[in-house]
């Protein structure tokens, strides 16, 4: 999944109450040496660049496929996710997701039912196709991530991770301020993440971006993210394109 060629790129910023944080989320669209539409993303935090990197290939709306490496101060742990879609057929909702990664105990690998589930690889960037795809679902969906909820338990660590999200379109006065700082053509969702992310506001523009992200933590604090130095090819319609 090595990119040779770079069709768009940016990096998103991260604030709590305003404060700057110190993560570096950054990201290249653009097709491998197989001629396959890649996404890579990486978000790193503090001096040493610790964090997570994915680099995965999308097709029909779908990640159909990604790498995933988390470092951190104890070691490097990989994970490989794919949909095991049928001979000759392009990726659907629902197809078996296979998964390999290394644990304490050596290699693992598992098979995750598809039942409409929805492989996501947690990195913002991703979280533009997400939310288009959870907006045709009103009950929601279940999503397969590599789990990261608590890194000291290397057994766990990107492990398949099974959990429900949905989307709904915000509506009322609460969205107008923030579509129109952000742009034209922006869409806004209440998203229902995971425990730590509820009732965030998401933003996405027509090209299918995640453009800006708002949510509340548990203590209180008002945690935004927001895309920023965007290059983006004229030939280039939208993400998912």
């Amino acid at each position: 999944m090595r990119l040779i060629s770079t069709l768009a790129q940016g990096r998103y910023h991260y604030s709590c109450d305003g404060r700057e944080m110190p993560v570096q989320d950054s990201w290249q669209l653009g097709e491998d040496d197989e001629g396959v539409r890649t996404l890579v993303s990486q978000r790193l935090v503090g001096e040493q660049g610790f964090g997570m990197e994915v680099r995965a290939r999308l097709r029909e709306g779908l990640v159909s496929e990604c790498r995933v490496c988390w470092r951190d101060e104890v070691d490097e742990v990989n994970a490989h996710y794919r949909l095991r879609s049928a001979d000759g057929e392009a990726p659907k909702l629902g197809d078996l997701i296979e998964v390999d990664w290394t644990g304490p105990n050596g290699p693992q690998q598992a098979t995750v039912a598809g039942r409409g589930r929805l492989l996501f690889p947690l990195m913002r960037i991703f979280m533009g196709p997400l939310l288009l795809k959870l907006e045709q679902f009103t009950d929601g969906l279940e999503v397969v991530t590599p789990d990261i909820v608590d890194p000291s338990q290397r057994g766990k660590l990107l492990a398949p991770r099974v959990s429900h999200r949905s989307a709904r379109p915000m509506v009322g006065d609460i969205a107008i301020p923030r579509t129109q700082e952000l742009g034209p053509d922006i869409s806004a969702y209440i998203y229902q993440g995971d425990e730590a992310e509820r009732d965030a506001h998401c933003y996405v523009n027509s090209r299918g971006l995640l453009v800006g992200y708002d949510w509340p933590s548990s203590t209180g604090r008002l945690w935004q993210v927001r895309l920023r130095d965007l290059e983006w090819s004229p030939q280039l319609l939208g993400i998912n394109i």
